[in-house]
């Protein structure tokens, strides 16, 4: 493997949250920093995973870390647990009323992948909807107190807005109007922004779920091949693997389904929606950092991850990376270099072109952010 130029601290979180000792740490007890070490862990949400490797490899860590992490794992064990049952509830409501729904993201996969679902730092909800379900799912969850943020009601007030929002969008943000254990709750109708050509519909996602037992209850999700294409999406194409929590969800999932999955479907689709090397670099990444040939591709896996992509997965890692209010145009910009070929980088120009042609809807957002500005 090459040689790695990273901190002690960050090669520790790697092999706490990834499960690997591929990624040597040198004399781990002295070396270590715990001020940049649990403020790393802190930025890659990866808490819970950091303490449960420590305790386990015995790492003498001092005293005011310990117990931070300690307070915070156990803080974060009860809102999951809660959570999760807060899901299994909203999920059998959405489907009395006829909606079709999946639970999706943090919540599921928490459950499916971890060893204890309190080892997944998550703080909110996610469903995803049939669009032509939308507004009877936002009757369901309003009748459980929660509605759209004050942004987006601004915007679905009115009937030609609200067309043009659900049109080139992909998610609306819900909170609850009264206090609630959970603060953040959201319904998505794409994978994420229709101009990122991403394109993966219902119809495609819902076909051939499986049935899971999640907290008692049997749910129905996507397969694990769409599994695993939605989190190529979200923590690649939008999140570009920024935070280590990522890798751990993709490195879990491809340990657990990677020998069982339908390979050849998975190229199919990502080649067709013009993806496949986003996926391809994903998963030579995942190989670099555990070591773990754990997926059968035709394609010389050994080939990927590019310098380029590495590099500035591990910067990021190692340095952070500044919160945005928008990150629109740094995911616009990502797109257009790892994207598979020239028609699909024409496409998502174009659908960049046509949405800021959409006059009405950004006229409307440009007033709220003026307005809201301070």
């Amino acid at each position: 493997m090459p040689n790695l130029k990273i901190s002690p601290e960050l090669a520790l979180l790697i092999q706490a949250a990834l499960k690997s000792d591929h990624i040597p740490v040198p004399e781990i007890h002295q070396d270590i920093h715990f001020d940049k070490l649990t403020r790393l862990a802190k930025w890659h949400q990866v808490r819970p995973l950091l303490l449960h490797y420590i305790e386990a490899i015995e790492v003498k860590v001092p005293k005011q870390h310990s117990e931070a992490l300690k307070d915070f794992a156990m803080g974060q064990a009860v809102t999951n647990m809660a959570f999760l049952g807060i899901s299994v509830n909203l999920y059998k409501q959405l489907l009395a009323k006829d909606v079709k729904a999946f639970l999706m993201k943090g919540a599921i996969w928490a459950w499916l992948l971890y060893e204890n679902p309190t080892q997944r730092e998550f703080g909110d909800i996610d469903f995803f909807i049939n669009d032509s379900d939308l507004n009877k799912s936002l009757l369901v969850l309003g009748s459980n107190g929660f509605q759209p943020d004050a942004y987006r009601q601004y915007l679905v007030a009115q009937k030609a807005l609200r067309t043009a929002y659900i049109a080139t969008d992909y998610q609306l943000p819900l909170e609850p109007v009264s206090d609630h254990t959970l603060q953040s709750l959201e319904v998505q109708w794409r994978p994420t922004y229709p101009r990122y050509c991403y394109n993966l519909s219902w119809e495609e996602l819902s076909e051939d779920m499986i049935s899971v037992n999640m907290s008692g209850s049997t749910i129905q999700i996507p397969n694990m091949e769409n599994q695993l294409l939605m989190m190529v999406i979200h923590h690649g194409g939008v999140e570009q693997w920024d935070k280590l929590k990522y890798m751990a969800d993709f490195v879990r999932l491809l340990s657990r389904h990677a020998e069982t999955m339908d390979w050849a479907y998975i190229q199919s689709v990502t080649k067709r929606k013009g993806f496949n090397r986003l996926l391809m670099e994903s998963l030579g990444m995942a190989y670099l950092l555990t070591g773990e040939k754990i997926f059968s591709l035709e394609t010389n896996v050994a080939a990927f991850p590019s310098e380029r992509f590495r590099d500035a997965i591990l910067s990021h890692w190692e340095n952070e990376r500044p919160a945005l209010k928008s990150k629109s145009w740094r995911i616009f910009l990502y797109n257009m270099r790892v994207r598979d070929n020239l028609k699909v980088k024409l496409s998502i120009l174009a659908a960049h072109l046509s949405y800021l042609t959409n006059w009405q809807l950004l006229w409307h957002k440009a007033l709220w952010y003026k307005k809201h500005r301070f």
